[in-house]
């Protein structure tokens, strides 16, 4: 296994496998907007590869600063192992590469989110140490966007 920063390089692999990702969370395929997306570089992308070099899985961060803290952090936005590669370790070897990397850079913490129902990821993050929030409660509106 191995694990890499996107570049333009691997736009179109991501792109597809980000695709696959809003489908598992059953949105509609649209693949073109997804590499629209991915290409406002607002985000830290990480392709996850198996050993004979296809990818399959990727991770997708925020960057974010904690001014209690004063320092920065990561935002786990997303983090997807395709289907067919499931239950291979793959999701905990990307998790161990990003707590190394953001670590040796200096980031506060990772945070992440997961759907509520999506209790194989919980288990996952949970044996890797991340603790369910248990202090903050937190609020979202979503936006009317003007006509």
């Amino acid at each position: 296994m191995q694990v890499v920063r996107c570049d333009e390089a691997q736009l179109d692999v991501i792109a597809e496998l980000f695709n696959d990702y809003r489908i598992f969370y059953e949105l509609p395929s649209d693949v073109p907007a997804c590499r629209a997306f991915i290409q406002q570089k607002r985000s830290v992308i990480f392709l996850l590869l198996d050993n004979d070099g296809q990818a399959v899985g990727f991770s997708q961060l925020y960057p974010g600063i904690c001014s209690l803290g004063m320092r920065h952090y990561h935002y786990l936005s997303d983090l997807y192992v395709a289907k067919s590669e499931r239950q291979n370790g793959y999701a905990r070897h990307l998790m161990n590469y990003l707590t190394d990397h953001f670590a040796h850079e200096g980031s506060q913490r990772l945070t992440l989110e997961t759907a509520t129902t999506n209790r194989i990821v919980q288990k996952l993050y949970e044996s890797l140490g991340y603790e369910r929030e248990e202090t903050y409660i937190t609020y979202h509106q979503q936006l009317k966007t003007p006509v």
